[in-house]
C-alpha cells in the first residue's frame, strides 16, 4: 500500500476515482482554494504511483506523471484506494488509458491506420495487494466506463505480469506481431468497430504508411476507401491535363525582349553590307 502525509479520504469518496487533465477526481466538488489543494495532492499521488510502476517494470523513467496527464486531453487515470488503511488511507493501484492513432499490422500482415485506438498505457497494483482480485476490479471499472472490450485494446509495452493478467482473466493469448511497442490480440480487427475515420467509416483502412513502404503491403481498403482513392487519382489526372492546356499568363506569358548583343551583331552586319554595295 502507498500511504501519504495527508488524508486521502476527501479525494476518494469511492474506492475507484477517475482523473483527467484537470488533475481532479471526477467525484470532487469544492471551491477554488479546495481545487488547488486537491490538484496538488493528486499530483503527488500520481507521481508516486507512476514511479512505483516504473520501478516494478524496471523502466528508467516513469510512463505516468501528473505533468504528462495535465498536457494530454485524451488520457485518463483510474486510481484505486483503501481509505480505511493506515492513518490517512492508502492508494492501492493505478491504471492509465487513452486513445492514439496507430499504424498496425492485421492478421494477414497488411498495414492499417487505426484512429482513436483504445490503449492500455500503464497498469500497477501495489505488491502488498496483488493476487486479491483488485486488479481485475480496477480493470473492469475502466472497461465499463470507457465502454471498451479487452480484445479491442492495444497495450503499450506490457510487462510479463500484465500479459499474464490478460491471459488469465480474458483469455487473450494469440497476439498479432507488430513493428512498434504495442501488443494487440487476434480479434482486434474483427467487425471493424474501432475508432472513427475522417469520412465516418469504420475507423480502419489500409494506407500508404511508413510501415507499408517498408514491408511492402499494398492498399486494399474497403469499397468506400477504394472509391475515394480513385476519385483522388482522377482529380489529379484532370488537374494535370488542365495545367498542360493553359497558356502561360502574366509575366511568364509576355513577349521576351530581343537580346541586345544580337541586335548589335545584326546591325553591324547590315551596315557592312550596305557599305559594300556602295563601293561596288
Amino acid at each position: 500500500m502507498v500511504e501519504f502525509r495527508f488524508d486521502i479520504s476527501p479525494l476518494f469518496t469511492q474506492p475507484i476515482v477517475k482523473v483527467t487533465s484537470n488533475l481532479l477526481p471526477h467525484t470532487f466538488r469544492g471551491d477554488r482554494r479546495q481545487c488547488l489543494d486537491a490538484t496538488s495532492k493528486m499530483s503527488e499521488i500520481i507521481d508516486r504511483l507512476g514511479q512505483l510502476s516504473a520501478n516494478a517494470q524496471k523502466l528508467n523513467t516513469p510512463v505516468t506523471t501528473a505533468q504528462r496527464l495535465r498536457m494530454s486531453e485524451n488520457q485518463t487515470i483510474y486510481l484505486m484506494a483503501d481509505v480505511d488503511a493506515g492513518n490517512n488511507g492508502a492508494v492501492i493501484g493505478l491504471l492509465k488509458v487513452g486513445t492514439k492513432d496507430l499504424y498496425l499490422f492485421d492478421e494477414i500482415g497488411q498495414t492499417r491506420k487505426v484512429e482513436n485506438a483504445p490503449c492500455i498505457l500503464d497498469f500497477y497494483i501495489h505488491e502488498s495487494r496483488q493476487r486479491a482480485g483488485l486488479g481485475k476490479d480496477l480493470f473492469e471499472t475502466m472497461l465499463a466506463d470507457e465502454k471498451w472490450t479487452p480484445v479491442k485494446c492495444s497495450v503499450d509495452r506490457p510487462s510479463e505480469k500484465l500479459l499474464g493478467f490478460l491471459k488469465k482473466h480474458y483469455g487473450l493469448v494469440r497476439s498479432i506481431p507488430q513493428a512498434n511497442n504495442f501488443v494487440l490480440y487476434e480479434g482486434f480487427f474483427d467487425d471493424g468497430k474501432i475508432g472513427t475515420t475522417n469520412g465516418g467509416g469504420n475507423g480502419m483502412y489500409i494506407t500508404n504508411s511508413p510501415n507499408t513502404q517498408l514491408f511492402g503491403a499494398t492498399y486494399l481498403g474497403d469499397d468506400n476507401n477504394k472509391r475515394r482513392t480513385q476519385r483522388q487519382l482522377d482529380a489529379a489526372s484532370n488537374l494535370a491535363a488542365q495545367i498542360t492546356q493553359i497558356s502561360p499568363g502574366g509575366r511568364y506569358g509576355a513577349r521576351r525582349p530581343t537580346c541586345s548583343m544580337a541586335e548589335i551583331i545584326h546591325s553591324g552586319t547590315t551596315t557592312k553590307g550596305a557599305e559594300s554595295g556602295r563601293i561596288s
